[in-house]
């Protein structure tokens, strides 16, 4: 009788994923050299031991956390920072690299294997906006006065509306993972307003952690349209105080930042509430709020300190002055779009329109500016459908409207909380191709 007996298969490996014995000298070798080559470092000078210690820091990360979450931390990190943007960049308002910037270039690093093994669908309209935009871009660019530093400008253009963009798309985090970069995000606004007494006031005027006071109230306008994307999230009564503590706090940043324009954008998210609920109970005790607040309003802006939102939107002297910029920057934008108003004029001058939609406009003509609508359109209109998270739209919304009043296309206080609405268009047009085999399906039945 033959031998019945089956040779067992050898046993799978367990534990890192390691296969064997040489697997195992390899690694060791590795970090033996790694540990050589910080200590070589390390002896060059200060500023090198500084660095090889931070490299170590980061290797012992790795071990102990993992690739993935320490990807993850990374984010986190980046959105903590994004309301102070330049501000904390050792160059400051003119720094081109921002913490921000390195930390989401770590974790893109580290997301890599991840990101290989992803496939990327992206929305039909965004695909078309960000098509015109490389077009009118580049040849705008090539034509440019200066084709150098506007490559420079449109590249980190392309970062933000590109890259992060794309970047979230292809990683696809789960929504609670968004829910916790977002209160990253929060919790970098909160830091910086706890930290606005202690800087001290530029003009009657904070800006806390970040490089201007506008760009102070802008991120407490984000602020204040993730937490009410995030008061959703949750219905335990510590969840909806510290929420409402939070939106608290960004409106005081508003305020003290002297931004009228983000009072305004503050004001319209509030009033697209009933529209986005869908609830006229709402609607009427928004009603009665406002009432009371115009009642009120001449106490309120007497009390107020010079430099803050409201007095300057009652017209205070430095309010005056800073219409008189605003509207000479205006009509800079204006000529310059009108000298090339198909394909544009490069980015060479569009931070000094100051004014990101006329900055777009001016850059790569309106077919350029077709590309960013339809962008915008993409992230902005899944607040009007049934999906669980359309309230994300509430920071896209946010940014449409305080944009206007900003100069800097690529402005991270901005872009970084709005970047995961591109997940909700992403679902939200999975959702409706879903649907439209089952309706033509009932049509041909009936």
């Amino acid at each position: 009788m033959p031998n019945q007996t089956v040779a067992r298969p050898p046993k799978a490996p367990s534990g890192d994923g390691t296969t064997g014995v040489l697997e195992t000298r390899l690694v060791t070798g590795l970090l033996v050299l790694v540990a050589l080559g910080l200590v070589y470092i390390a002896a060059r000078g200060p500023i090198a031991a500084v660095a090889a210690g931070m490299l170590a820091v980061l290797l012992l990360l790795l071990a102990v956390l993992g690739r993935e979450r320490l990807a993850f931390f990374a984010m986190m990190g980046a959105f903590a920072t994004a309301p102070m943007n330049k501000g904390i960049a050792p160059g400051g308002a003119e720094s081109p690299i921002t913490p921000t910037d390195l930390l989401f270039g770590l974790a893109v690093m580290l997301l890599v294997p991840t990101l290989l093994r992803r496939s990327l669908r992206l929305p039909l309209a965004y695909t078309i906006g960000i098509s015109l935009i490389l077009i009118t871009g580049t040849l705008s660019t090539l034509f440019s006065p200066d084709p150098l530093f506007s490559a420079i400008q449109f590249v980190q253009w392309l970062v933000v509306i590109l890259g992060l963009l794309g970047l979230f798309a292809l990683w696809a985090p789960t929504w609670k993972m968004i829910d916790v970069l977002l209160w990253s995000y929060v919790a970098g606004q909160m830091i910086s307003i706890a930290y606005a007494p202690i800087g001290g006031a530029v003009g009657n005027r904070y800006q806390g952690l970040s490089h201007h006071t506008n760009e102070f109230g802008g991120a407490g306008v984000m602020a204040f349209a993730t937490l009410m994307y995030l008061w959703r999230r949750n219905d335990a009564v510590w969840y909806r105080a510290l929420v409402a503590l939070a939106m608290a706090a960004s409106v005081g940043s508003v305020l003290a930042s002297g931004s009228r324009a983000a009072a305004a954008v503050i004001a319209g998210l509030v009033l697209m509430i009933p529209f986005v609920e869908r609830s006229a109970l709402k609607g009427f005790v928004l009603a009665i709020l406002g009432a009371l607040f115009v009642f009120s309003l001449p106490f309120v802006i007497g009390n107020s300190g010079e430099g803050s939102a409201l007095a300057r939107l009652a017209g205070s002297a430095d309010a005056i002055g800073a219409d008189r910029a605003r509207t000479e920057a205006q009509d800079f934008g204006i000529n310059l779009f009108l000298q090339h108003p198909l394909v544009g004029n490069g980015f060479s001058e569009a931070l000094y329109v100051h004014n990101v939609v006329l900055g777009v406009a001016s850059s790569v003509g309106v077919i350029g500016l077709l590309g960013y609508f339809l962008v915008l359109f993409t992230l902005a209109r899944p607040i009007i459908g049934n999906h669980p998270n359309r309230r994300l739209g509430y920071v896209v919304w946010a940014f449409i409207a305080i944009t206007p009043t900003f100069p800097g296309l690529e402005d991270r206080t901005l872009w970084v909380p709005m970047a995961p609405a591109i997940l909700l268009a992403i679902q939200v047009r999975m959702t409706s191709d879903k649907k439209k085999p089952a309706a033509k399906t009932a049509l041909v039945t009936r």
